[in-house]
């Protein structure tokens, strides 16, 4: 698996295809009332694992942490160390959003106004605070059973809009910019310390997952991403390079970000972890900058795989691979978290097909 994942980073071509997904809750009780089996990443023979941060121990009292944050909103809140949308380590509360096992942020930096109140603010401390002892360790077992290494070290944009808020983090950008380059400046530094941290312990990728576009257009002008995003995500992977120099850099957003995809190559992101296909076409994007980076998640999830027939979705997914899998650069997806309203027979379509097809 891991020669596999790394040749096709490095524009290789494997013997076959890698594959893998991400199952929501709903869609992996699913899995285990077909099949009976426990894991799907064993049963789909899957690509790719996972190693990250584990939380502090014993849990902070996040409430009596941020909870003045959340006074006199008038808004129901919920924060809590089993809520996973967002991390609660960074004291950004929940309110339901009422689609499947999601809910939506309710930003706790809404009411600042001066870098000095910033400064005040409780951030994470994923060095001292959190645990991390346990991923060499953890890194060399997956290794050696012939996986990958990948590691998150979560978002810079998303994070800032979700403590500030998504208008007030644009008004910041034209009215207080002292505030906003200082809010992006100290999760960058959050962020640097985490990926540099996973590239010390000898992580083959790390990714960071960051929503630049929306369905047609980017949610922030390309202008305004290399003004604010660009230098701040270079910072990171040259931190990291600085301690490995082959290791890859997976870069999500959901949507459409063709103008700065030249950008995220030229500050050294080595994959396109989702290349949405309602948005972009995968196989025009392998044609413009397959040779430069690889592409990831390219099947989307709101057209063949939901409302599809199993049919319809080997279609597409042969099609795909015809398309993408010559001279490598190419790991097969679906392009986020599967939700329930994909039918299992095309989540099982979907991979039987990659099997058959995605073959060298």
């Amino acid at each position: 698996h891991r020669e596999r994942f790394l040749a096709a980073l490095n524009h290789r071509e494997p013997d076959r295809i890698p594959r893998y997904a991400s199952l929501t809750p709903a869609v992996l009780e699913e899995f285990h009332r077909r099949t009976g089996a426990e894991d799907p990443a064993a049963y789909w023979d899957w690509d790719i694992g996972y190693v990250g941060f584990r939380r502090p121990d014993p849990l902070p009292d996040l409430k009596a942490i941020f909870g003045r944050y959340f006074e006199g909103r008038g808004v129901e809140w919920v924060l809590d160390w089993n809520l996973s949308d967002f991390p609660p380590e960074w004291g950004v509360a929940t309110r339901p959003a009422h689609y499947y096992h999601l809910s939506a942020p309710l930003a706790p930096m809404v009411g600042l106004s001066t870098v000095r109140e910033l400064e005040e603010y409780p951030f994470p401390d994923y060095i001292n605070d959190w645990q991390h002892d346990h991923l060499e360790s953890e890194i060399a077992q997956l290794q050696d059973a012939g996986y990958p290494a990948d590691g998150s070290v979560g978002w810079i944009f998303q994070t800032a809009w979700t403590l500030r808020s998504e208008v007030k983090l644009f008004e910041d950008f034209y009215d207080n910019p002292d505030f906003a380059a200082a809010l992006l400046d100290r999760i960058t530094a959050i962020r640097t310390a985490q990926a540099t941290r996973l590239a010390e312990a000898g992580v083959d990728s790390i990714s960071i997952n960051d929503d630049i576009g929306s369905q047609k257009s980017m949610i922030l002008s390309p202008a305004m991403w290399r003004k604010w995003l660009k230098p701040r995500l270079a910072s990171v992977i040259a931190a990291i390079r600085r301690v490995n120099p082959a290791i890859h850099f997976r870069y999500h957003s959901d949507g459409w970000y063709v103008p700065v995809i030249p950008d995220l190559i030229e500050i050294g992101v080595t994959s396109l972890r989702t290349v949405q296909p309602e948005s972009m076409d995968p196989i025009e994007i392998k044609r413009r900058f397959g040779a430069q980076v690889a592409l990831e998640g390219t099947f989307g999830l709101q057209h063949d795989l939901s409302f599809g027939s199993p049919d319809e979705v080997r279609r597409v997914v042969r099609a795909q691979c015809e398309g993408m899998k010559h001279g490598g650069g190419w790991l097969a997806a679906p392009g986020n978290g599967v939700t329930p309203d994909v039918p299992y027979a095309n989540l099982a379509a979907f991979f039987e097909t990659v099997d058959e097809y995605g073959r060298h």
